[in-house]
């Protein structure tokens, strides 16, 4: 029989196809996933849609008669009980596919969105559920109500001034009238005293580096790393003042690292936008991982940056182990404390035990508000040393790159599911013309079915991608624009390292 279990301090549904033990899990993986409903909005199944797993890899899973295989739609659905679905919820983060020693799939992990109301959904499975350790269940299924506050979207950050008092933020942010308690290591007392007058060595090298620099000035790599999704591209535009990293609100939106560079007075901090680590399921997804990886040990600060809002998950604790290993300083970012969940304080004493961390510092990347507290933090831990980078340099990405990321980010926008991660985008043509640069961009998708919904009914959804990226590769560029957008089909990209390598998706000296 299918089991199941619920967290509801984490949000997570696991669906058990055979007993699973500690250790037993060998590797795991991503797929896309589809909740099955009755007609009052109960869940009855799950449907699974993989992408390179067959039969032999589901014989735990199909031993179950709840269970079948779609083999042309490469589908695992599961009725648990019996009756077809009255409607689906399509979900938006993958889902984490657990596989044993021997290939075979043990069980599943479902993550939904707060606005969903997971634990309001499980009445009927209440039969088949399997406590978790420590776990007292109580009656139904746990309070999963939504957040009146809105998440980390690709907005820029408002222009509220940072808060100089950042306990007072942190009051306002995470207590409910005077119901809990203050943050008591937030006000600047290091969480584990470090000495800081040893430099660090550094391992990227810049392309150039500047004349000595006058005493005491510091330099040096910070790399942001983080699940997807946490709002690391919004906090590197907040603290460079300006938009170098596109955002949205789907996950895995960043690729490639991308540095931003800040020359202050003091210091030049390069700051390196990792993509988020996740379970990666194609050969894009594991190259976005290995990058992010690599960025850990050749920075000489690691912030590492979380939501406030949600509580750790298995991918962060394996993030935070990465974090532990490397020799940099260590800071940890508590990230969207905009967000008025009055369980901040649970999750900052979770958080905090993944550690140790050499300081931590809130912040609200939507709302720039502690920026100063964090880049005066980050700079005290930087290695004393002149710029890496010319003053006027921003970021180390190409007028090209950055618009075709400009493309790309209006696809997010305006699509949905499938495509948004199936999409490439390669600048074919830019001349210089008398009145406007031409620019011709092609986007590929993985489908012939793709191609139709960036397209849209007589080129309307391709208009509307070119009209919001227009404005932005405008102000780039410093003139008027033509934009000259194609459609193609490139079957798999995404597992292709031919295709990977064609579409810039290789290592960066």
């Amino acid at each position: 029989m299918v089991t199941i279990s619920f967290d509801p301090d984490a949000r997570t549904l696991y669906w058990y196809f055979s007993e699973i033990e500690a250790g037993s899990t060998a590797f795991e993986g991503e797929c896309d996933g589809t909740l099955l409903l009755d007609a009052d909005g109960q869940v009855i199944g799950l449907e699974l849609e993989f992408d390179g797993i067959g039969r032999r890899e589901l014989a735990l899973a199909l031993a179950h008669p709840h269970v079948r295989f779609d083999r042309g739609a490469a589908t695992l659905t599961v009725l648990l009980l019996g009756e077809e679905p009255a409607e689906v919820q399509p979900l938006h983060e993958p889902v984490i596919l657990d596989f044993d020693a021997g290939d075979q799939l043990q069980g599943c992990e479902v993550f939904a969105a707060p606005e969903f109301g997971l634990g309001e959904r499980l009445g009927r499975l209440d039969a088949l559920r399997v406590a978790l350790e420590d776990d007292e269940p109580p009656p139904g299924w746990g309070d999963d109500t939504p957040d009146d506050e809105p998440s980390d979207t690709d907005d820029e950050p408002a222009d509220d001034e940072p808060g100089e008092n950042l306990d007072e933020a942190l009051d306002e942010a995470l207590a409910e009238d005077d119901e809990l308690a203050e943050l008591d290591a937030l006000d600047g007392a290091p969480a584990s005293q470090v000495a800081e007058d040893e430099p660090q060595d550094r391992q990227p090298e810049p392309p150039q580096t500047a004349a000595l620099a006058p005493e005491g000035f510091r330099s040096g790599f910070v790399a942001l790393v983080g699940k997807p999704n946490v709002g690391k591209s919004t906090l590197l535009n907040a603290l460079l003042g300006q938009k170098v990293a596109i955002v949205s609100p789907k996950p895995q939106t960043t690729r490639m690292p991308l540095r931003g560079i800040l020359s202050r007075s003091d210091a030049q901090i390069v700051f390196v936008d990792t993509p988020g680590i996740h379970d990666p399921r194609t050969k894009l997804g594991s190259f976005m991982v290995e990058q992010a990886r690599r960025s850990i040990p050749d920075a000489d600060v690691v912030c590492f940056v979380v939501d406030i809002a949600e509580p750790p998950n298995r991918t962060e604790r394996r993030i935070a182990e990465l974090t532990a290993r490397s020799r940099a300083r260590r800071i940890l970012v508590l990230n969207k404390v905009d967000r008025r969940t009055g369980t901040g304080q649970q999750h900052l004493a979770a958080y905090r035990a993944l550690g140790p961390w050499d300081m931590e510092v809130a912040v609200s990347a939507l709302r720039a508000q502690g920026l100063e507290t964090l880049l005066g933090e980050i700079v005290a831990r930087l290695p004393a040393g002149p710029a890496l980078y010319p003053d006027d340099q921003v970021t180390d990405q190409s007028e090209r790159e950055h618009a075709a990321e400009l493309v790309r980010e209006q696809v997010l926008k305006l699509t949905e599911q499938e495509v948004p991660h199936g999409v490439a985008v390669e600048v074919e043509e830019w001349e210089e013309k008398e009145h406007a640069v031409y620019i011709r961009m092609t986007i590929y998708v993985e489908k012939e079915s793709q191609k139709g919904i960036l397209i849209g009914a007589n080129g309307a959804m391709l208009k509307r991608i070119g009209s919001g990226a227009r404005p932005g590769i405008e102000a780039l560029a410093g003139r008027r624009i033509f934009l000259d957008l194609w459609v193609k089909a490139r079957p798999n990209w995404r597992d292709d390292p031919s295709s990977l390598r064609w579409l810039g998706y290789r290592d960066r000296d």
